[in-house]
């Protein structure tokens, strides 16, 4: 590793030790609070470095996230994100945000982000122009979403138990991967009596947007048969409302075959 990456390696790991994402900004405080409270409310901690955060203004008490760099921070630990500094970077059902504009502005990768609601492309994009991170974000279904070859990086958090069709969901993924390309997976599984059990999870916080949480074995079935055959666990683990049901957050690392 050069003097160079490795410096980089160290600031990355720095920005996110606390989980949630810091902003340098040259912002007044003024400019950066009448931000805060126009995009409210809020899902995810930013904190800017003029001392304004988003702690302090109305959250969105249905689906909070606290902690929204942590899934980052888990894969950094074990792929080391410096690795894909100015890389291409698809950040699939993006959120709020927070991880296309950590690798566009730290990382200066060339992010393009996909989310199904148009109302979340146009928040998506007016938090990172305020966060001064480039990110291109469109509306499309990340179930039948491909642009062949084109990523070195598919950021897929939180995403594939939304997904009604995971089949064409993470077809269409490996095939949008360059030869050699990687896909940081954070999902829902499940560990039931057979490797292949999964578990249908329409009741998940009483929406219609939940379908199923696989088991670890299927995942990597999936992700193996479209050329994704290199794969590592970075986490697995309980939490919340899902303790005691056989579900559990799990990270995984896949690669695509030169």
């Amino acid at each position: 590793m050069t003097n160079l990456s490795h410096t980089l390696s160290a600031e990355i790991a720095d920005r996110l030790k606390d989980d949630v994402l810091y902003i340098a900004t040259d912002r007044s405080i003024e400019a950066t609070e009448a931000f805060c409270a126009a995009q409210s409310p809020w899902r995810s901690v930013f904190r800017f470095s003029n001392g304004v955060t988003t702690e302090t203004f109305p959250q969105n008490e249905q689906v909070p996230n606290p902690r929204c760099m942590a899934k980052l921070r888990r894969f950094n630990a074990r792929a080391d994100l410096a690795r894909f500094a100015g890389k291409r970077v698809l950040d699939l059902g993006f959120n709020e945000a927070y991880n296309s504009v950590f690798m566009a502005k730290y990382l200066g990768c060339r992010v393009d982000g996909v989310e199904f609601h148009q109302q979340a492309v146009e928040r998506g994009s007016a938090i990172a122009a305020f966060c001064g991170a480039p990110c291109n974000f469109q509306t499309a279904d990340a179930n039948s979403f491909v642009a062949h070859g084109t990523y070195d990086l598919i950021l897929h958090c939180g995403l594939l138990y939304h997904l009604h069709d995971v089949w064409s969901g993470v077809k269409n993924t490996c095939l949008s991967l360059k030869p050699g390309g990687e896909v940081l997976l954070e999902t829902m599984t499940y560990e039931g009596a057979d490797k292949y059990d999964c578990k249908f999870i329409n009741w998940h916080r009483k929406g219609n947007g939940n379908f199923w949480a696989l088991s670890i074995t299927t995942v990597e079935y999936l992700f193996a048969e479209f050329g994704c055959d290199l794969v590592e666990m970075v986490d697995s683990f309980e939490i919340g409302v899902i303790a005691g049901t056989g579900m559990k957050r799990t990270l995984m690392w896949f690669r695509k075959a030169p």
